[in-house]
C-alpha cells in the first residue's frame, strides 16, 4: 500500500512538473505568435493562457481574440475560448503541420460591412486581402494524390482531420443597406471534416464534409440544419443542403419592405441547396411562410402604396404561401451581396405568386353573378396593373396601352 502511494505523489508531481512547464512553453510562445498573426491579418490579436505540452503532442490556449481595424462598430472580429488541440508530431519532419482533432468550447464570430467613399469594406475581406488569398494564381496542373504522410513534397501543406465547435455564434450586421440588415446565429454546434491544403495540388473531388446546427434569430429562435460536402482548402467550394424551421417574419420584416403595415405574427420555414464552384454560386430555396398577420395600414399608407395591398391581403388569406426562389452569382465580386440578392429574389418571387393568386380568384369567380364577375375584373386589373408592365408599356383596366 505505501509503495502504492509513493507512486501516486510521484505521479501527482510530475503531473504538476508537466503542467508547469507546458504553461512555461506556452508564455514564451504567446508573444511571438501574437506579433506574427497580427502582421499576418492586420489586425490586432491576443492569446491568453496557452500551453505547448510536446510529450502529449497537445496545444491549448484559454482565449484567442481577433479584433477590428478601425472603422468597425464592433471591437472583436473572432473571439475563441478553450482551444484544445491534438497534433501529429512524427510528420513535421514532413513540411506536414497535422492537427488531428480541434475542438473549440466556445466561439463567436461577427462580420461587419459598410461603405466608404473607397466602396465597400468588410472585415473578413480585410484580412483575406492581406493574406493575400485574393489574388488570382495561374492553374494548377493535375498531378498524383500527395503522400498521406506528405512524403516527397516540397511544399509545407496543413490538415486538420476534424474540427469540432461545442458552442458558437455567428452574427452579420450588413450596414451597406438603407435599413442595417443583421442575421444571427447561436448555440452552433457540429464539426468540419478533412480539411486539407498543400499550395501546389488541388483535389479533383470535395475531400471536405461539414455538418452544423443551430438556432436562427431570437424572437423566437427558430432552429437551423446544414451540411454536405465542401473544398474551402482549395477556395469557395461546397455543395450543402440548409434548412431553418419556424423562423419569426416580424425579426426579418425588412423582407417585407415594400408590403403595407406593419407584421404582427407569422413564422417562415426555409429549405435550401447551395451549390458553388470556384466561387460560383447556384442556389435554390423554397420558402414557406405561414400564419401571417399585419397592422391596419394608415390612410398616407394606403395613398402612397395601395397597390401593395393585395400582396398583404394574399398572405393574411392563405394559411402558407410557398415561394421558389433562385439566387445566382459569383460571391467573390465585391458587388454581389448574397443576403441582398436574396431578398430582391424574394421580393420579386412574393410580387409573381400575388399576380398569380388575383388573377387566380378572378378565373374562379367566373361563374359568379355578373355584377360580381366584373367587380373582381376590376379589382385584379388595379392590383395588379404595377405588375402588368411590358415593352415600356403598363396595361391598364380598361384595356388600353399607355406609355410609361
Amino acid at each position: 500500500m505505501k509503495k502504492l502511494r509513493s507512486l501516486f505523489i510521484v505521479l501527482i508531481v510530475l503531473a504538476i512538473l508537466g503542467m508547469l512547464h507546458a504553461r512555461l512553453l506556452g508564455m514564451a510562445a504567446e508573444p511571438f505568435l501574437e506579433k506574427v498573426m497580427t502582421r499576418l491579418f492586420d489586425m490586432p490579436v491576443h492569446i491568453e493562457g496557452m500551453r505547448i505540452s510536446p510529450f502529449f503532442a497537445r496545444i491549448s490556449v484559454e482565449k484567442l481574440e481577433i479584433l477590428n481595424p478601425p472603422g468597425f462598430k464592433r471591437r472583436d472580429h473572432f473571439t475563441a475560448k478553450g482551444i484544445d488541440c491534438l497534433l501529429d508530431l512524427r510528420v513535421l519532419k514532413n513540411k506536414f503541420i497535422r492537427i488531428r482533432r480541434a475542438h473549440f468550447k466556445e466561439v463567436i464570430f461577427a462580420i461587419e460591412s459598410y461603405m466608404t467613399p473607397q466602396g465597400s469594406r468588410t472585415n473578413v475581406k480585410h484580412w483575406y486581402h492581406n493574406m493575400g488569398l485574393d489574388k488570382e494564381s495561374p492553374p494548377i496542373p493535375p498531378r498524383p494524390i500527395p503522400h498521406p504522410d506528405n512524403v516527397g513534397e516540397k511544399s509545407w501543406r496543413v490538415r486538420i482531420d476534424r474540427l469540432e465547435l461545442e458552442k458558437g455564434a455567428l452574427i452579420f450586421d450588413d450596414r451597406r443597406e438603407p435599413e442595417e440588415q443583421r442575421w444571427i446565429f447561436e448555440h452552433i454546434k457540429g464539426h468540419w471534416d478533412g480539411f486539407d491544403f498543400l499550395s501546389d495540388y488541388v483535389s479533383p473531388t470535395f475531400t471536405e464534409t461539414i455538418q452544423v446546427e443551430a438556432t436562427f434569430g431570437v424572437n423566437p429562435p427558430a432552429r437551423f440544419q446544414g451540411g454536405g460536402k465542401c473544398q474551402f482548402a482549395d477556395g469557395d467550394n461546397f455543395d450543402v443542403d440548409v434548412q431553418i424551421t419556424d423562423g419569426s417574419v416580424a425579426e426579418y420584416e425588412f423582407l417585407l419592405s415594400g408590403i403595407l403595415g406593419e407584421v404582427q405574427s407569422g413564422t417562415f420555414d426555409l429549405k435550401s441547396h447551395l451549390l458553388c464552384r470556384e466561387g460560383d454560386l447556384r442556389s435554390e430555396h423554397l420558402l414557406t411562410l405561414k400564419s401571417m398577420t399585419f397592422e391596419v395600414p394608415t390612410a398616407a399608407q394606403r395613398l402612397l402604396k395601395y397597390p401593395f395591398d393585395a400582396v398583404r391581403l394574399l398572405l393574411e388569406d392563405q394559411k402558407t404561401v410557398a415561394l421558389d426562389i433562385k439566387v445566382d452569382g459569383y460571391i467573390e465580386d465585391p458587388k454581389f451581396r448574397v443576403f441582398s440578392a436574396f431578398t430582391k429574389a424574394f421580393q420579386k418571387a412574393l410580387i409573381s405568386k400575388t399576380k398569380a393568386g388575383i388573377f387566380g380568384t378572378v378565373k374562379i369567380a367566373a361563374s359568379a353573378p355578373g355584377q360580381v364577375t366584373y367587380g373582381l375584373t376590376k379589382l385584379g386589373s388595379i392590383l395588379t396593373q404595377p405588375f402588368a408592365t411590358q415593352n415600356g408599356t403598363n396595361v391598364v383596366s380598361n384595356g388600353e396601352k399607355k406609355d410609361v
